[in-house]
């Protein structure tokens, strides 16, 4: 039985006539009927109950039909997913990402990504609005958040830990807190949507609420120029501040009390019985640029504060 025989079957279902569904593909009504004969054979049941005015379903037609109909069309679906995923990588690839990962981790590359693929027209939305991915029309976002909506496909770019950090001036002027407890005493840099601090202790979970920060905004960059001018303490990703841990224009600290509730770096897109081959390409071609784990996890040596009074913090 081959699926042009099953596609025959469900043609003379739809038209009443075997005859006409042979002349559909060039069948002879000998030849047509050779071919009925040989799927009920198959099946070992009769499926129409033929005259020569009218070709009916039987009982056991009835039932083959639709699992017939429902075989057929997963066959030609895989077929699509195949062909898709075997076209070059082309067309328009939307992306939305966080201000400093797109600075950072996402346009340094692209020079390479565009002589590796050059059908591949980029939009990128680059801010720290969270975007619907499928409202909105998206075809990536690269969040460092959890994943509220479960419906989307995820693939893992790398860890997210954090580090609590502030310049060495600051440092200098105002000491080094161990303790979340001693954050009290310190001028701290808010993020709006993060109005608490989380770090597992010896104790446990801690919690430090930013009642008074020295200054508060909405972006991820405005907290992190703030640190690295030396208004306070701010609380960020190793994504983010990799280079100026290793050179020294920032010192993590409080190294007993590691940043809590950190998750991960996600490239999500829409959900698909298919990804489209422009955005596997170009997850690949991140993941292939970061390394596992990814740089900003690994390239950096957090720089000495025997000065200050402090071991370098260290992270898992």
């Amino acid at each position: 039985m081959r699926l042009e025989d099953l596609k025959f079957f469900i043609r003379i279902a739809e038209l009443g006539s075997m005859a006409s569904a042979g002349r559909e593909i060039g069948l002879s009504p000998s030849a047509a009927s050779t071919r009925l004969t040989g799927l009920e054979k198959a099946f070992g049941a009769q499926l129409f109950a033929r005259t020569t005015r009218k070709t009916t379903l039987t009982e056991a037609g009835r039932v083959l039909l639709d699992h017939a109909r429902a075989a057929v069309g997963e066959i030609d679906q895989a077929k699509t997913i195949l062909e898709a995923s075997n076209e070059a990588p082309r067309g328009s690839l939307r992306i939305s990402c966080n201000t400093f990962f797109g600075r950072k981790h996402i346009l340094p590359h692209l020079v390479e990504f565009r002589a590796l693929y050059p059908d591949i027209q980029l939009e990128m939305d680059i801010s720290d609005r969270m975007v619907s991915v499928v409202d909105e029309g998206y075809d990536i976002a690269v969040r460092g958040a959890p994943l509220a909506d479960s419906s989307l496909l995820a693939r893992r770019l790398g860890g997210n830990p954090r580090a609590l950090c502030a310049s060495p001036d600051y440092l200098a002027r105002k000491g080094v807190p161990s303790t979340p407890e001693d954050l009290a005493n310190h001028d701290c840099i808010s993020m709006a949507s993060v109005p608490i601090w989380y770090f597992n202790g010896p104790e446990g979970e801690t919690t430090f609420e930013l009642k008074k920060p020295v200054i508060k905004g909405d972006s991820g960059d405005l907290t992190y120029d703030a640190a690295i001018h030396g208004l306070g303490l701010s609380l960020k990703s190793l994504a983010h501040v990799w280079e100026d841990l290793r050179d020294g224009r920032l010192v993590a600290v409080m190294e007993d009390y590691a940043i809590a509730r950190t998750g991960a770096i996600w490239a999500v897109y829409p959900p698909s019985q298919f990804v489209p081959p422009k955005v596997t390409a170009f997850v690949d071609f991140l993941i292939s640029k970061y390394g596992k784990p990814p740089y900003w996890e690994t390239d950096y040596k957090l720089p000495s504060a025997a000065s200050l009074g402090e071991r370098p913090a260290r992270f898992e």
